[in-house]
């Protein structure tokens, strides 16, 4: 910085020469929008008054002869390269590419999500068994499952009153959340169709199920109220939804009976890829996993149980609601993701889960390729 006054001391700190000045710096307002000042100009011309304020800035006059230079140099040619390097190896490797949407599409996304979820559940609820909110929790959680089962009574009865059958209402129940308008939308749209399907889906899932709320039992005992809401968990974790028919014909027609088809789906939660693998034969506990969630040495589960937004909130009865919630209704994510008290940890879980997931994902293609 530069002052138009006596001060000569300043002067040799560009240059010790004043004539240097010129070719080396140039000349510039010291203002908001400074501009170059004309050196062919007076400063009265300037209008430059008094102790005013200018700036010394570099001349960048090197960069335009080093692109001039730069423009002259010519490539190498292909005949000089080969010469030059006829000598060395070849030395390349085939690095495969990676294709992340192939990766992620090997799994169901809600499966997966579902299985953390179940595990999360337990896990809040072993910890909010030994807390003081665990009698009122349970006894609300089993109202709801009371209540929500006679809803489904009432709502078949009537259904059945109308003329449709009874395994037939009970399949658009099912497909139809329960809904009593969709489900009835549902049976005129599909009245003339047959119902063997429904009716083998319906009998299957009937003949298999096994838990109830009447069996949720509590004596005010950390160990009671534990097991009670684990028992809750694994009602809501175990909810089934029958099969549409679309998957079951597909299953079919790659040869598949269609009572091993319909026990596959129900062992898999209706997971296309894992019922047919299970139907190859492939028992292992990855897809039990898909009902009974993560198993403890989860490298996803042991990520997400270290975040302390998760610890410090699977103590909260309403985070416990909001995840059994979601295991009834994977629509109601929604709804809970907007909740304050819910979101923040539901944002936090799915950007864990996703971020170690595509971990998992690449080490495991890479492994493949070796």
């Amino acid at each position: 910085m530069l002052e138009l006054s006596d001060d000569a001391s300043a002067i040799p700190l560009f240059a010790t020469d004043v004539r240097q000045l010129g070719p080396r710096y140039r000349i510039m307002r010291a203002e908001y929008q400074g501009a170059e000042l004309n050196e062919t100009m007076t400063l009265a011309q300037l209008k430059i008054e008094d102790n005013s304020m200018l700036l010394l800035v570099p001349r960048r006059q090197h960069l335009q002869q080093m692109t001039v230079v730069t423009r002259d140099v010519q490539a190498p040619r292909e005949l000089e390269i080969n010469a030059a390097t006829r000598n060395v190896l070849p030395h390349t490797v085939d690095m495969p590419m990676v294709d992340i949407n192939e990766i992620f599409q090997q799994s169901n996304l809600q499966f997966d999500v579902r299985k953390v979820l179940i595990s999360l559940a337990q896990a809040s609820a072993v910890i909010i068994g030994a807390g003081p909110y665990a009698t009122r929790l349970i006894a609300m959680l089993k109202q709801k499952l009371i209540n929500k089962r006679n809803y489904q009574n009432d709502t078949l009865q009537c259904l059945v009153d109308m003329g449709f059958k009874k395994e037939k209402a009970e399949y658009a129940l099912k497909v139809n959340q329960g809904v009593y308008s969709t489900a009835l939308e549902w049976l005129i749209q599909h009245q003339s169709e047959e119902s063997s399907i429904e009716e083998a889906a319906m009998g299957l899932q009937k003949s298999q199920s096994v838990l109830s709320p009447s069996g949720i039992l509590t004596n005010d005992t950390i160990v009671e109220n534990t097991e009670a809401l684990l028992e809750i968990v694994r009602i809501y974790s175990h909810r089934d939804m029958p099969p549409s028919p679309e998957t079951i014909n597909s299953l079919v027609e790659m040869g598949f009976e269609e009572t091993e088809v319909l026990k596959a789906l129900k062992k898999t939660c209706n997971n296309k890829a894992a019922a047919c693998e299970w139907l190859c034969g492939n028992r292992t506990g990855s897809l039990i996993e898909l009902r009974e969630g993560l198993s403890q040495d989860s490298p996803i589960l042991k990520a997400i149980l270290e975040m302390p937004q998760v610890q410090m909130n699977l103590s909260n009865p309403k985070i416990l609601i909001a995840f059994v919630s979601i295991l009834e209704n994977e629509n109601s994510i929604r709804v809970w993701g907007g909740d304050n008290d819910t979101t923040s940890v539901i944002t936090h879980i799915l950007q864990k889960y996703h971020e170690e997931k595509h971990v998992l994902g690449i080490n495991q293609f890479y492994s493949n390729r070796q």
